[in-house]
């Protein structure tokens, strides 16, 4: 049994006994242009998906059609999916204080976690602080993340870099409870490459010397599949079409390389995990 598929060009693919129409989403029998698939009949094909799905499936000895529950699901269609902590709009009634933050507003990245930068303590400051304990008297302040790398929602990068700036009271700066392998540039900055798993990554970062620790500062960052631009966990023509969309422009969810242009280089990366899933 042959797979049939929907292509990339808007045409529509015929036969002399159906026909397939992207800008629809479903086979419809090419002697009189009827919009439902229902009265097809072929023992030849099988069509999987739609690009409006509708609940449940529908088969018949000559034929399958599956949707709904049978279609991927991604991050960015406003539902909140397995492993996504939010979707858009969809907060999963998550606020600010359940972040453990005292006030304001919580948003959805594009990587489907959640962005607190707008959220504040009641001291002052927000956006990838809190969480720790309070500073003692004398030791160094909570240091900070670079803002270059702080808005970052995402990577594709295995190996990924850290950095920021510290007091110069600061005598070491801590990852996740470990000063192994942290540098620093000057007096006043920090840095250190961490390994990034699929999925989030939680760093909480705190600077300490001979009187205390600082107040931790938490970092959140999301390590996508190279190629996988819907979020569902696989690389394949779905992804493929999202690509051919973003090509020559500087969308980081098609710049799969992270040098500031979708173009060949990046298809390149994308064919060669074709059909890889995590």
């Amino acid at each position: 049994m042959a797979v049939l598929a929907l292509p990339l060009s808007v045409g529509a693919v015929s036969s002399t006994s159906y026909q397939v129409i992207p800008e629809q989403g479903f086979l419809a029998p090419s002697s009189n242009g009827s919009s439902s698939g229902a009265g097809l009949s072929s023992g030849s094909y099988r069509l999987q998906g739609a690009v409006e799905p509708f609940s449940g499936s529908q088969t018949s000895t000559s034929f399958a059609q599956q949707g709904g529950g049978g279609s991927s699901f991604y991050c960015g269609d406003g539902f909140i999916d397995p492993g996504e902590t939010c979707d858009g709009a969809a907060l999963n009634s998550g606020t600010c204080a359940s972040q453990g933050f005292d006030a304001g507003t919580l948003s959805c990245s594009s990587a489907c976690i959640y962005v607190t930068s707008a959220c504040t303590n009641a001291g002052g400051g927000g956006g990838g602080g809190g969480g720790g304990a309070p500073a003692a008297s004398g030791a160094p302040t909570a240091p900070v993340v670079h803002a270059d790398i702080k808005t970052l929602s995402f990577t594709y990068v295995p190996s990924f870099l850290l950095y920021g700036s510290n007091s110069t009271t600061t005598t070491a700066v801590k990852v996740n409870g470990s000063s192994t392998d942290v540098t620093y540039p000057d007096s006043s900055s920090w840095k250190k490459t961490v390994a990034l798993s699929y999925g989030l990554n939680s760093f909480k970062i705190l600077a300490s010397n001979a009187t205390g620790n600082s107040a931790e500062t938490a970092y959140e960052i999301y390590r996508r599949l190279v190629g996988d631009l819907t979020q569902d966990n696989s690389v394949n023509d779905y992804d493929l079409s999202k690509l051919v969309k973003l090509w020559g422009g500087k969308d980081r969810g098609g710049d799969f390389n992270e040098d500031k242009i979708v173009n060949d280089y990046d298809f390149s990366m994308m064919v060669a995990r074709w059909g890889v899933k995590v």
